[in-house]
């Protein structure tokens, strides 16, 4: 969960820097228009997004242990090996490819 929500938020902070270095050394916009207009929302858009899907992912159970990290591969131990996704084990309590939804929204948003 907080590796999504760092992931995502320093890339959109990072998008935010620029979009206000554009609108102060191109477009000239006064520190008012900024403080009241623009700045709102370079702060608004990293944190919901990244809370938005943090917690989407966390609520459908899509984050899973990636080889150290936790964020959002499919579910595929070596004792799911014949079993299809969705089918639990005799002895084991996650089924096997959970998370198949979070690895698809991760592949698109970090490409």
């Amino acid at each position: 969960f907080t590796y999504f929500l760092g992931a995502y938020s320093g890339l959109l902070y990072s998008c935010s820097l620029n979009l206000y270095s554009l609108a102060i050394v191109k477009y000239r916009k006064p520190d008012r228009y900024i403080r009241s207009k623009v700045e709102p929302f370079l702060h608004g858009v990293p944190i919901a997004f990244a809370l938005i899907v943090g917690i989407t992912l966390l609520a459908k159970q899509n984050i899973n242990n990636g080889g150290g990290n936790c964020y959002a591969p499919v579910y595929r131990p070596l004792h799911c090996i014949g079993y299809e996704d969705g089918e639990t084990r005799e002895g084991f309590d996650i089924p096997c490819g959970r998370g198949h939804d979070g690895a698809v929204v991760f592949y698109y948003l970090t490409g």
